[in-house]
């Protein structure tokens, strides 16, 4: 019995979470340009508000510039993410179709780039920059 309970107690600790490893709270002002299939500018912010161990969850508010028309619009989504090397971020944006992003950190800058697909089959790549907001 003192077994089955030991190995029961372990797994319902392994559900709790954990000290965060990256230090990553708050928000962050993201900008960023879509590549392809339109060209756009994107400008926003990205919140985290939950780390575990080298992972966190938050959300990613953007509006989209077209750089052609100027037409906008407007992106938000959850993200979920994790360090996936040494200060190496990666993390996925639910927005209109799903955005992995892989990112370097360097003090309280994150930079890289993204690929999107949506369910259609839609592909769409770019580049951001995120940098922590002076509290």
């Amino acid at each position: 019995m003192f077994v089955g309970c030991t190995l029961l107690s372990a797994c319902l600790r392994s559900t709790e979470p954990q000290p965060s490893v990256l230090q990553l709270n708050g928000s962050w002002n993201y900008t960023g340009v879509q590549t392809g299939p339109v060209r756009e500018t994107l400008t926003g912010t990205l919140t985290i508000s939950r780390e575990s161990g080298s992972s966190f969850q938050g959300r990613l508010d953007l509006v989209g510039v077209n750089e052609q028309t100027g037409q906008s619009r407007v992106l938000g989504g959850l993200v979920s993410g994790s360090e996936s090397g040494t200060d190496v971020i990666d993390f996925d944006a639910d927005l209109e179709a799903t955005r992995r992003h892989v990112g370097q950190i360097v003090a309280d800058t994150i930079t890289g780039t993204w690929i999107g697909s949506s369910p259609d089959g839609a592909m769409s790549s770019g580049t951001f920059r995120v940098e922590r907001e002076t509290r």
